[in-house]
C-alpha cells in the first residue's frame, strides 16, 4: 500500500491542512493518509493537550475513510524528534510504501534537525507554504506541491481569532469550530 504520513503540531487542525490531504490523495494515488500530531513534549507555545489535538483531528476525518489520525507519537512517553518517529513508521510499515508530508517552511529547517543526513533518504511531498515562494527542490525523492486555495489559513491566524473573540468560519471544519467551542479551547 501506499501510505503518506503528516506531521504537526495541528493546534489547531484547519481546513488547509484537511485539503491539502485531500488533494495529495487525488493526485498521488494514496491508499491511506496518516496525521501525526506531535506530543505535549514538543517545544511550541499554546500547545494544547494531544488529546484535544488528536479529537479534533479525528472530528474532521471522520467521514473520509482514506484519512485517519496515528496516535503513535502520543504512545511515546518521552521527547524525541523527527527522525525518531521516521524510523518507528518505517519499522512498523516496512511492507508498505511511506511517504512523508511537510509544509515547506519546516522543510527549510530540516538541514538542521538531527540526523539530517538519515533524514534526506525519505520520500516527501512538501506543501506550499507562501504564495511568493517555491522551494528549489530538484531531488527524486522530493516532490513539491502547490496549493493556492488555502495559503492564508495557518493554526496561528485560528488561535489569534479565537482570543480576539473573532469569528473562525471557513477557517476549520463546522466540526472542528464546534469542539473548539465546546471545550473552550485557545481563548
Amino acid at each position: 500500500m501506499k501510505l503518506g504520513f503528516f506531521g504537526g503540531s495541528f493546534n489547531p487542525p484547519t481546513i488547509a491542512h484537511y485539503n491539502l490531504i485531500k488533494q495529495a490523495l487525488i493526485e498521488y494515488n494514496f491508499d491511506k493518509v496518516y496525521f501525526v500530531p506531535v506530543n505535549n513534549f514538543y517545544p511550541k507555545s499554546s500547545l494544547i493537550d494531544i488529546d484535544n489535538r488528536i479529537n479534533m483531528l479525528e472530528i474532521m476525518c471522520q467521514n473520509d475513510e482514506k484519512i485517519t489520525v496515528s496516535k503513535i507519537e502520543k504512545e511515546i512517553k518521552q521527547p524525541f524528534k523527527a527522525i525518531d518517529i521516521f524510523r518507528i513508521i518505517e519499522k512498523k510499515y516496512q511492507e508498505d510504501e511511506i511517504v512523508f508530508f511537510m509544509g515547506e517552511d519546516n522543510f527549510n529547517k530540516m538541514a538542521n534537525w538531527k540526523d539530517y543526513t538519515d533524514l534526506k533518504k525519505y520520500n516527501y511531498i512538501i506543501f506550499q507554504r507562501d504564495e511568493k515562494y517555491e522551494a528549489d527542490i530538484n531531488e527524486k525523492n522530493i516532490i513539491y506541491m502547490k496549493n493556492n486555495e488555502n495559503l492564508k489559513v495557518s493554526s496561528t491566524i485560528i488561535r489569534h481569532r479565537l482570543k480576539n473573540n473573532e469569528s473562525i468560519d471557513k477557517l476549520v471544519t463546522e466540526e472542528v469550530k464546534e469542539y473548539i467551542l465546546k471545550n473552550k479551547l485557545y481563548i
